[in-house]
């Protein structure tokens, strides 16, 4: 019986040891995949790198002239909501501040 039980043991170790190894295998060849997958995302990352890189001044450039936009427009907006008010008043209308509205 003693024999039979060792046996057994023995076996299962030795088909746990093998499904151990076999696992570990398959999840070597997956991680290998994934990396050679990432390297040619990042080969691929550097090219749009080198590619972007003379964009930089002309986006700063960009940048530049469209906060000179958006502060005009804010100027403008206000421009546009005194003469609003100076519209409702002469209406005789009610004018509704952004408050109400929303």
């Amino acid at each position: 019986m003693i024999e039979l039980l060792t046996a057994l043991s023995v076996g299962y170790a030795a088909v746990l040891v093998i499904v151990v190894a076999v696992s570990l295998i398959v999840i070597g060849r997956a991680l290998w995949s994934v990396a050679g997958s990432l390297g040619r995302i990042a080969d691929g990352l550097l090219v749009v790198e080198r590619q972007t890189a003379p964009l930089s001044d002309h986006v700063t450039a960009l940048n530049d002239g469209l906060g000179q936009v958006a502060a005009a427009l804010a100027e403008t907006a206000e421009h546009l909501d005194v003469a609003d008010d100076e519209l409702a008043g002469a209406m005789g209308e009610r004018r509704f501040s952004a408050r109400e509205v929303a």
